[in-house]
């Protein structure tokens, strides 16, 4: 049994279709020669990674994902979607991995945008607004929201003329579909005494009788002329 001999590399670690030549040498000086093909070929794609969701209530940046391959090793996924997301929604990223030899796995990460914080309120109570015979105006308080612009209404009727307490509602709403709530409460008062129009009233005579034809006036501050 004669030992083949090569001067060609043994290890092949690159792409391609290469020859070894191989030598047997008798012992009275006969060579025969032999060549034999080594092929090497990736044919594996990388593995499809499992993704997890990415999420966040006003906004999400997306990191490229990796994954493993039998020829490359690590392999970082590239895409062409957008990666930071900032409007409310459900968006889908087409991740590519390429192992550099020809094979391509895909896998798709789901992105969602959901804004599920109400905005605070800037107060922790509202201070009551009093009146004298009534309110005509309210000043909107605020409050914060963690994405952006908080819209304030109530549910007040104005002007408010009742006298007593009235509670008014407050709503702060994020645009996103949260609202929160605030209460106030409002006090018209009625705290002035009529003032008579004629400081000294006139003494009335008669002989026999007295008619009273002339109504004295005050006026007051709510209810004007009494």
């Amino acid at each position: 049994i004669i030992d083949a001999t090569t001067s060609d590399p043994l290890t092949y670690n690159t792409q391609g279709t290469f020859t070894i030549t191989w030598t047997y040498t008798g012992g009275n000086g006969n060579i025969t020669t032999q060549d034999q093909t080594v092929i090497v070929d990736d044919v594996t794609a990388p593995v499809v990674p499992t993704l997890a969701d990415v999420t966040g209530e006003c906004s999400a940046t997306a990191v490229a994902p990796t994954t493993t391959d039998v020829c490359a090793g690590t392999i970082t996924g590239t895409t062409s979607d957008a990666l930071t997301y900032n409007t409310q929604g459900s968006y889908t990223i087409t991740w590519s991995f390429d192992d550099g030899n020809g094979n391509v796995s895909t896998q798709t990460q789901d992105v969602t945008i959901d804004d599920v914080t109400a905005p605070v309120a800037d107060a922790a109570t509202l201070a009551d607004v009093i009146g004298e015979c009534s309110v005509t105006s309210l000043t909107p308080p605020t409050a914060t929201d963690n994405c952006g612009t908080v819209t304030v209404t109530n549910d007040a009727t104005l002007p408010i003329t009742t006298l007593g307490d009235t509670t008014v509602t407050w709503t702060y709403e994020d645009g996103n579909g949260n609202t929160s709530t605030q209460t106030q409460t409002i006090t018209v008062q009625d705290t002035g005494v009529p003032a008579p129009v004629v400081t000294n009233l006139p003494n009335l005579t008669g002989e026999c009788s007295v008619t009273v034809v002339t109504t004295p006036t005050a006026t007051d501050g709510c209810a004007g002329v009494i």
